[in-house]
């Protein structure tokens, strides 16, 4: 599972590295991988599974709990002392809001390839709730259910 990017800016540091930022244009399963002499991987990339990322963003919620979504969102960041602007998070667009909260969130590598691999916006909701809610009950008052 991949995505592919377009370098959006970059500039070179003094000591001759690069900081590339990439915007995600489009999520792929990994088809083949190309037998290569490079020193990093080539691969033959299958965008069928997410043919509609490339497609312009829904204009409405698409049935999306946007109130379970901020409460989630609201007991996730109380429980680790964070704030965000709430009349942005109340109005952005779901693509927008749900996006850049998977992005952003401190999620371990394993919830953010769950959140990458979410098949459709509706399920990365779904998801991004979910992980919201198991993180902010375990790092809470104690009241959530022990693993003993």
């Amino acid at each position: 599972m991949g995505c592919a990017g377009r370098i959006t800016s970059f500039a070179e540091t003094s000591d001759g590295r690069y900081l590339i930022t990439l915007t995600g244009c489009a999520r792929f399963r990994l088809a083949s991988e190309l037998p290569t002499q490079t020193p990093y991987r080539q691969i033959r990339a299958d965008f069928g599974p997410f043919e509609t990322d490339l497609a312009p963003p829904p204009v409405d919620d698409l049935g999306l709990d946007r109130e379970t979504l901020l409460d989630a969102l609201r007991a996730y960041l109380e429980t680790r002392g964070l704030d965000i602007d709430w009349d942005t998070a109340e109005t952005a667009p779901p693509e927008a809001l749900i996006n850049s909260l998977s992005m952003a969130l401190p999620f371990e590598p394993s919830e953010k390839q769950a959140l990458l691999e979410a098949a459709s916006l509706t399920d990365r909701s779904d998801v991004l709730t979910a992980l919201m809610t198991i993180d902010a009950a375990e790092t809470g008052d104690g009241d959530a259910p022990s693993m003993q």
